[in-house]
């Protein structure tokens, strides 16, 4: 029997290392590639954030929040739906990601604010966490720039 060379070992051992990927990958990274604050059970940690600050003040924190992030493009901000649109290329070039920042006003007076933020993938079926990531991203710049509120 003849012997495999170096690089065809390689080959092969590669080849085995990426059909158990899928196996030791977590579930949602491999079923997901949608992913919504407060809706999104294989994220029950993704909720709704609440802000301190009015709409406006909110909707404009969003977006100087989502310019700063590297690889993030402002689409547009609606003034009118208080919906900021995003798109976000990924560390792999051919795949873009959508994400959209819904600002609602809460309190009396509506004084606060609630952002729902949604990412999801424009292809494939699931996203190997990005979109998560997306949101968390987002979250973080917000809170650095706006007083939150523990709760609504």
């Amino acid at each position: 029997m003849r012997r495999l060379s170096r690089y065809a070992r390689a080959a092969l051992a590669l080849l085995a290392l990426c059909a158990f990927i899928p196996l030791i990958l977590p579930r949602p990274w491999r079923t997901t590639n949608d992913v919504t604050t407060g809706r999104s059970r294989e994220y029950p940690d993704l909720q709704d954030r609440h802000y301190a600050a009015p709409l406006r003040e909110t909707l404009a924190a969003a977006e100087a929040a989502a310019r700063d992030i590297r690889r993030w493009r402002v689409v547009r901000t609606d003034t009118t739906a208080h919906t900021l649109h995003v798109e976000i290329r990924t560390a792999i070039p051919l795949f873009t990601d959508e994400l959209t920042a819904r600002v609602a006003p809460e309190g009396p007076g509506h004084r606060h604010s609630r952002v729902n933020i949604r990412s999801r993938s424009r292809i494939g079926r699931g996203d190997l966490g990005e979109n998560a990531r997306h949101i968390r991203a987002l979250q973080r710049a917000m809170d650095a720039r706006l007083p939150r509120m523990t709760s609504p």
